[in-house]
């Protein structure tokens, strides 16, 4: 039903805030008044302590006195004089002063300013201590009054402030400059994202000489036509194809930000050989070697179809520009004439460095690092080899120096070196270089950083610097993706007790480890893997066990409008040609919004919170945030907060055009059939919305915001629509949800909705964490347990992502922490080993996270006999977990315990790990651990009362754990919770079979 709200009761909650308010701001003024006073007398004290010292000549008598009084009198009668007679007395002093020193011999004005270092360092020493504790109770009362005014800000939005202003919420310039690579960098930005804190020496990109520089930078209609179509310019002069299981490249007339360029799968880039076959047309390197200008100009117009004649006017300037500049095609061209057969073929060696140059040098490629030889003599695996013709089309590998180069060529116009094996990082505080390498995600990060007094081209070339930066990206993760696949060719894991098993099995002493163990295997810990988004909505659930519902479900998106993108754009240029700059706005806006929510407390306090990101089908990134509060909001609370309506322009102009321009749905139906929410001729938001005069929960507990008509009280608007001759009026129907504090401060789609159902808190918590999209499909000849090769050939990657990811920033983050605690039988644990060490690791039992509780709580001290209180899940809230050391050890920071000195009370949490039902042992095992505290065995928790059971299940029936349905109960509400559809009816199925089986032990419970 309706809620009746209170206004009395709201008003007067908001004039008690106010009050507080302003005494905090009374006590500040008092405090910094006494202070100032302070200060002033002090410093006089120090002045007369410090003259008496250097003039202990005056005769301390009566006359001393007199003179005292004389000064007072003096005070008094100069404070009364006005600014003309201040001024001749300032003039004569002057005067009286200059001649006074001109008298001075040189031993007197030595002697006069050695005094006066003296004394001013003597004040100095009396009064920095003074001066400084001041400074920092100034600094306190400021940052707490700054949190005071903050804290439940939110329910008291007022329309004439300007909070995006505000030092704490506004995210600054980039103005931060690194002392290393000079790169220029938001104030909040990692100090090493550039360069690693000067690990990483590159030389800059050379600036292109004309005519390439002018159709970069230029105004001209040739500029505009070349920027426009760069990638089909580029793809004119490309020595490599470009390919990949799907390419999604999108055009963009600047008003829509549309992601320009979007691949799936593993990218890869081939060559041929350097003449067709007699039946085929010369493609890609193939064109260098055609006749004469004329024929390649038209040969690569024909192949890119570019008919119009300035497209081609363009086509003959970069043919004669490469010709002239390109020293890998230079190259290539003077080395071709030793093949002297289609038996021979070109190598160019993978990650050459010429002696005496370091490994960030520009290298032009050199006839030492390129051969000719037989086909069929070794060459390593990396190396490109160019045959002179024959049918045969060869993958370069991605960690070849000529990689980048011979893709693009409109960028690298020299055929430089790019990314290899063989750079080496740089040590800033010897000058020397180190043995260890530069990865490429370094690499690539240094690449397209902003630099003072620098201008990096390659962020000039708009849509293909969109391609080239997902391609880089493919690379990095190749790269990653390649460590994990050439380790688990020698890291296994197995369970122990069946490693143990194989090796005593062993009596011909024949064991082959490449028979024991998983293989190719993607971890949890590879950020934006299957496994790794399943563990972070695990995480997600273990908030809501401890704290329950979230309290409010934040989408934040990307405003590529932003002042501190505009500002920052090269000229000509728009924010979608820069997705460096979007991905690195919204990081830090990101940052700031956590901070104003979770900090500053503007909901009131947190007690938990977790975001993830994703990208739009249009680019930009958002992120959907879940926030616990501390207080839970109250139903009359939630029009304070949240509103669904159009702001009345007359009272808050700036707000209303927020609102109209990002908080507005679609609009679909009729106004737009093909809009994203249109799904079979249906909406699937269910907009527009019913209009109601007062917010309501319905039965399902999802809130109806307030959405007055205009016949009510609402206000309209209206807007021009495409295939629409005149303006369409809109009203609150059409309003998402949101926070007038968060949309007006900044000026961004910040979808705010109230999580008041447990019925959406599954949902929620698989939305925020589903991650970026893996496609579906059928991949032939690919082994399905093979997880990396399945993810890297399902795997999305845009622009904008590749940049976030390139960046090193986070998709997801949290607080507070979720310590994960291992489930499993005795002699059950996980054991990973190597073929060297496979013996070793039979006879040795790792230890986990439950070991090492058992030895804990075997210990006699006051840690031990302590944490034998403890249920398993309770144990990371007292003790942290050393990864090195694998041992649990007392936390020394936290809230302390009332009775027990040295323990201390942290926030992060345990989650223990789910057991399937049909793991009947293990799933009692959890039970056990859940409902008895301090064990300090496997045994201890199959002994009742001195008896030792022989399963988990029977001491769990003789603790009366399975007495009702209650362990069956929590079971299927954590599947409910946490598992899919199928998953949870295999754990009804087995719920039916363990009733089964108790029935048949003559066990009845609650059926």
């Amino acid at each position: 039903m309706p809620r009746k709200k209170s206004n009395l009761n709201n008003a007067s909650t908001r004039e008690a805030r106010r009050k507080r308010i302003k005494r905090a701001h009374q006590l500040a003024e008092q405090i910094e008044s006494r202070n100032l006073a302070q200060r002033i007398s002090t410093a006089e004290g120090h002045a007369q302590e410090s003259q008496e010292q250097f003039k202990c000549h005056r005769k301390k008598s009566n006359l001393n006195n007199a003179s005292s009084k004389g000064s007072r009198r003096k005070r008094v009668e100069r404070a009364q004089q006005l600014p003309e007679q201040i001024e001749r007395r300032n003039a004569a002093q002057r005067i009286r002063t200059a001649e006074s020193r001109a008298r001075e011999s040189q031993e007197q004005r030595d002697e006069r300013l050695q005094q006066n270092i003296t004394r001013t360092r003597v004040a100095r020493e009396r009064n920095i201590a003074t001066v400084r504790a001041l400074d920092r109770q100034r600094q306190r009362i400021s940052r707490s009054l700054t949190r005071a005014s903050f804290v439940r800000l939110a329910f008291e939005y007022a329309p004439d402030i300007n909070y995006s202003a505000h030092s704490k919420i506004a995210i600054g310039g980039m103005d931060k400059v690194c002392q290393y690579c000079h790169a220029l960098k938001f104030r909040n930005e990692a100090a090493g994202m550039c360069c690693a804190s000067g690990k990483v020496v590159l030389s800059p990109l050379p600036a292109p000489p004309e005519p390439l520089l002018s159709l970069l930078t230029g105004n001209s209609d040739d500029s505009k036509l070349f920027l426009r179509k760069i990638r089909k310019f580029n793809s004119c002069f490309q020595m490599t194809s470009f390919g990949a299981t799907k390419i999604c490249d999108r055009a963009s007339d600047g008003r829509n930000f549309e992601t320009t360029f979007k691949i799936q799968g593993q990218v890869y880039h081939k060559i041929g050989s350097l003449m067709p076959m007699p039946d085929n047309n010369p493609k890609f390197l193939q064109i260098y070697f055609m006749g004469d200008c004329e024929e390649r100009v038209t040969t690569r117009c024909l192949y890119n179809f570019i008919e119009q004649a300035e497209e081609r006017a363009i086509v003959i300037l970069l043919e004669n520009f490469l010709e002239d500049h390109n020293q890998l095609i230079q190259l290539i061209k003077r080395v071709s004439p030793r093949l002297q057969n289609d038996n021979y073929q070109i190598v160019i060696k993978a990650d050459k460095v010429p002696l005496g140059e370091h490994a960030g040098r520009f290298n032009a490629p050199t006839v030492d690092e390129v051969a000719v030889i037989m086909v069929g003599d070794p060459v390593d695996k990396r190396s490109i080899k160019i045959t002179r013709r024959d049918n045969t089309i060869s993958t370069i590998s991605d960690l070849h120096r000529s990689y980048d180069a011979l893709q693009y060529p409109l960028i690298f116009w020299q055929g430089q070196d790019e990314y290899h094996l063989n750079i080496k990082q740089y040590d800033p505080n010897t000058g020397d270089y180190r043995n260890n390498k530069v990865s490429s995600m370094n690499y690539y990060a240094h690449r397209i950083m902003v630099r003072q007094h620098q201008d990096n081209y390659i962020l000039r070339y708009r849509q293909l610097f969109h391609q080239y930066i997902v391609d880089m990206y493919a690379k990095v993760e190749s790269e990653r993706l390649r460590f994990l696949r050439f380790n688990q060719a020698k890291l296994r894991s197995e369970e122990y007790i069946h490693l143990r098993d194989a090796v005593a099995g062993n009596i011909d002493g024949n064991l082959n480890p490449n028979d024991i163990g998983n293989a190719f295997i993607l971890p949890s810990s590879y950020i934006g893997s299957p496994q790794n988004m399943q563990e972070y909505m695990q995480d997600a659930m273990t908030y809501v066990r401890h704290y329950g519902r979230p309290d409010l479900f934040i989408t934040f998106t990307c405003n590529p409008n932003w002042e501190e993108i505009q500002t920052l754009l090269l000229p000509g240029q728009q924010a979608i040609h820069r997705h460096d700059l979007t991905a690195r706005v919204f990081k830090q806006k990101l940052k700031s919004l956590i901070d104003f929510i979770v900090k500053y407390s503007i909901f009131g306090i947190t007690r938990c919170w977790l975001y993830t990101i994703e990208w739009q089908k249009r680019g930009l990134p958002h992120a959907h945030i879940l926030v616990w509060l501390k207080d839970r909001i109250r139903p009359e609370e939630i029009d304070q907060i949240i509103s669904a309506e159009i702001p009345d322009p007359l009272i808050d102009q700036e707000l209303f055009d927020m609102v109209t321009k990002h908080m507005i749905h679609g609009p679909c139906g009729a106004f737009n059939m093909t809009s994203p929410c249109m799904e079979n001729g249906k909406w699937k938001k269910n907009f527009p919305k019913p209009h109601t005069n007062d917010t309501i929960t319905d039965i399902d507990g999802y809130p109806k915001y307030r959405r007055r008509s205009t016949e009510n009280g609402g206000h309209t608007f209206t807007m021009r629509l495409p295939n629409f001759p005149n303006q369409v009026e809109f009203d609150n129907e059409w309003v998402v949800p949101y926070s007038p504090l968060l949309s007006k401060t900044y000026k961004a789609h910040i979808n705010v909705e109230l999580c008041s159902s447990v019925k959406s808190i599954k949902y929620i918590c698989n939305y925020v964490n589903k991650g970026s999209d893996l496609a579906i499909f059928e991949v032939q000849n690919i082994n399905k347990n093979d997880e990396i090769a399945r993810y890297q050939m399902g795997r999305y990657i845009s622009s904008n992502e590749a940049i976030w990811h390139i960046l090193s920033f986070p998709i997801h983050e949290r607080d507070p922490a979720v310590e994960h605690l291992a489930i499993h039988l005795e002699n059950g644990q996980r054991v990973y080993f190597t073929e060297e060490n496979v013996l070793q690791r039979a006879f040795e039992a790792p230890k986990t996270t439950l070991t090492e509780f058992f030895t804990l709580c075997q210990k006699p001290d006051v840690f031990g006999q302590f944490a034998k209180t403890l249920v398993y899940g309770d144990v990371p809230r007292y003790f942290t977990w050393n990864k090195s050391s694998k041992k649990w050890e007392p936390r020394k920071q936290g809230k302390p315990h009332p009775s027990i000195t040295g323990i201390f009370k942290a926030k992060t949490l345990g989650r223990l790990y789910t057991v399937h039902p049909k793991q009947r042992e293990c799933f009692y095992l959890r039970l056990l651990l859940v409902n008895v505290p301090g064990p300090t065995s496997f045994e201890f928790l199959r002994t009742v009362n001195g008896r030792v059971f022989n399963t988990y299940q029977d001491a769990c029936r003789e603790l009366q754990l399975l007495e009702d349905d209650n362990h069956w109960d929590l079971t299927l509400a954590d599947a409910a919770l946490t598992s899919t559809p199928n998953n949870t009816s295999s754990v009804v199925c087995n719920y039916f079979d363990d009733m089964l089986s108790l029935a048949s032990t003559n066990f009845v419970g609650k059926i």
